[in-house]
């Protein structure tokens, strides 16, 4: 293993070598085998098996077995492959997708109840509060949104388990009616292909009859709310429409901010 990898990582590493043969684009894994690595390794066990998948998905990179293994122009993903399973599969190299600080920022009279400010973590639920009481999915998307349910666990087929962060339906002045399902992404988390793929087989498969919009929320470096409409083209994660948005009082908002956006809409 290479030094300095975190337990996760070597647990990952020891299954990948386990089921990896030269020339290999996809490697299959029970999640009982993370803890028959951390026996082999000597490592504690993992109390909470989910969580060691998900961090080596969003939070941490893989360990340099699996890095090397990738040649040039592909990358390794997690999968889920089904109930319990997953697949560690090779596809070309993901384009990062990050709040670009070059865009423009509209202010956005802020609606938070005090108490939830005073109480918020400025973690991944503070994000979902922050754009559901300031009905930021409305604005961004134009549309009448409403919030289903919060993290919304179930499966999809050929997938296993699943995880939405927030479903919201809604639908547009057209009567045209949507699902959207919310990822909110905090700290070092990346936007990644997996959610997005999972997001979009659960409401394609739970809500066939709706046009399914999937969104991320990100806080950016400076208070900013970064919202990305996502799809999925060419095996890229590919943002349709970003745009960022700052909750402030009232007075905050000038006659200048007003004209602004006056000309903003114009050129639409």
């Amino acid at each position: 293993m290479a030094g300095g990898e975190n337990r996760y990582q070597q647990i990952l590493g020891w299954i990948f070598t386990k089921h990896y043969t030269d020339g290999d684009t996809r490697v299959e894994f029970v999640r009982d085998e993370l803890n028959e690595a951390a026996d082999a390794l000597g490592l504690d066990r993992v109390a909470n098996l989910g969580d060691a998948v998900y961090a080596i998905r969003y939070r941490t990179p893989f360990p340099q077995v699996i890095l090397d293994a990738a040649p040039d122009g592909m990358e390794w993903i997690i999968r889920g492959n089904g109930r319990s399973k997953y697949a560690i599969d090779l596809i070309p190299a993901q384009v990062r997708i990050k709040p670009n600080l070059a865009l423009t920022v509209t202010k956005v009279p802020d609606a938070t109840p005090e108490i939830i400010k005073a109480t918020a973590q400025g973690d991944e639920q503070a994000l979902l509060a922050l754009v559901r009481y300031n009905r930021l999915i409305d604005i961004f998307l134009g549309t009448a949104s409403y919030s289903l349910q919060n993290h919304l666990r179930t499966t999809a087929q050929g997938i296993g388990q699943v995880e939405i962060d927030e479903v919201y339906v809604a639908v547009d002045h057209f009567g045209r009616q949507f699902i959207i399902p919310v990822q909110a992404k905090g700290g070092s988390d990346e936007i990644g292909i997996t959610q997005t793929e999972q997001d979009m087989a659960v409401c394609e498969q739970k809500w066939p009859t709706m046009i399914c919009r999937p969104v991320s929320a990100q806080f950016a470096d400076d208070g900013r709310i970064a919202l990305f409409e996502l799809t999925l083209q060419d095996e890229q994660v590919r943002v349709r429409r970003e745009a960022h948005y700052k909750l402030v009082p009232s007075a905050d908002i000038t006659a200048k901010d007003l004209a602004s956006y006056e000309l903003s809409a114009d050129g639409v």
